[in-house]
């Protein structure tokens, strides 16, 4: 069975965006998997992982890092022919990977990087703000108060370049659903999971609709 090393908050909370992505994926091929809640300190004390980050997977006594060379193995290995969900369109799916990790990530980020904190171990506190605090040039609450308080609103800017999307087609990519699919709702769940900043507009209306269509297919 797949063994996953997944990000883990207090009071169990699942909140990894690439995790969620790797999970949906296993659930929508029906693959059986166990997951381990690992903290970010454990993760960063266990030699296991050496320079790996989240999620991690042990398969067949193989280690597997990097959510999108994970979700290529378990198509590879697992996958019935009939169910292809990457190799069919694997350039577009990159250039979905892409945009979500660099513009739809950060969007989320810039509404949730204080919040995040409260839903942590105490002991993992003092790392994440200290990490983020050197990666943003401030202090969480400042750089969320700050991005919260612009008039350009980067979130909103990429629920409108999918809800366009989904204008014209029932899933990301035009002919079904795919791994796109769960790398978009993947970013969308670590969004709710830790805040109520990522509510997306109801102007969105086929964003909405899509989302609660792919939560249902992937539970």
């Amino acid at each position: 069975m797949i063994q996953i090393y997944d990000l883990a908050g207090k009071n169990d909370l699942r909140f990894s965006p690439y995790c969620w992505r790797i999970k949906y994926l296993l659930n929508i091929l029906k693959i059986d998997y166990k997951t381990i809640p690992t903290t970010f300190n454990q993760r960063l004390n266990n030699r296991l992982f050496g320079e790996s980050r989240l999620p991690t997977i042990i398969d067949n006594e193989q280690l597997i890092s990097d959510s999108f060379i994970i979700a290529q193995h378990i198509e590879n290995n697992y996958a019935q022919k009939t169910l292809k969900l990457i190799n069919n369109n694997l350039e577009a799916i990159r250039l979905i990977n892409h945009w979500s990790d660099h513009f739809l990530n950060y969007s989320i980020l810039e509404r949730v990087a204080f919040d995040i904190i409260e839903c942590l171990h105490d002991e993992d506190k003092k790392y994440f703000v200290e990490s983020r605090t050197k990666r943003f040039g401030m202090h969480p609450k400042q750089f969320q108060e700050l991005t919260m308080s612009s008039t350009k609103n980067e979130f909103d800017k990429c629920c409108n370049f999918l809800n366009n999307i989904l204008l014209k087609q029932e899933f990301i990519l035009e002919d079904g659903i795919s791994y796109a699919d769960m790398i978009i709702l993947g970013s969308l769940t670590w969004g709710d999971k830790v805040s109520k900043n990522t509510k997306i507009n109801d102007k969105f209306i086929k964003l909405i609709g899509w989302k609660e269509k792919l939560s249902d297919f992937c539970a």
